[in-house]
């Protein structure tokens, strides 16, 4: 049990490592409207997190310790891993998207954009 648990964790923490770049990595772009963006993960290291954007400035905020109060830009669904492989770039955003691997909900052009301008996708869905 403790190795589970110790494994669990790892996950977590390497999940976290990656949003963090990836709020890093949205503020040098500039693209990130005011709002933000919901990440409902599940699996091992699943959990409800947002990137929020005030100004030019993007953070990671777990869900469970800051209520929605702001607008909603997009909502993505999926699995942690997935979804980490994805922004680590690992695996290929549009193939897990036309998969089913992650669901969208909310502009799909400015994701899209914003994955482009990031390098996760190769071109626009």
């Amino acid at each position: 049990m403790a190795k589970k648990a110790e494994a669990r964790r790892e996950t977590a923490e390497g999940l976290g490592r990656s949003l963090g770049r990836l709020a890093e990595r949205l503020q040098e772009t500039g693209m990130m409207r005011e709002g933000t963006v919901v990440l409902h993960l599940s699996g091992s290291a699943g959990g409800d997190y947002h990137l929020e954007t005030r100004g030019r400035k993007v953070q990671v905020v777990d869900a469970a310790d800051a209520p929605l109060d702001r607008e909603v830009a997009l909502e993505i669904r999926g699995d942690a891993e997935t979804v980490q492989a994805i922004i680590d770039g690992e695996k290929d955003a549009a193939k897990e998207f036309f998969a089913g691997g992650i669901r969208v909900r909310g502009d799909l052009r400015y994701l899209s954009d914003v994955m482009v301008e990031l390098g996760l996708l190769e071109r626009p869905l």
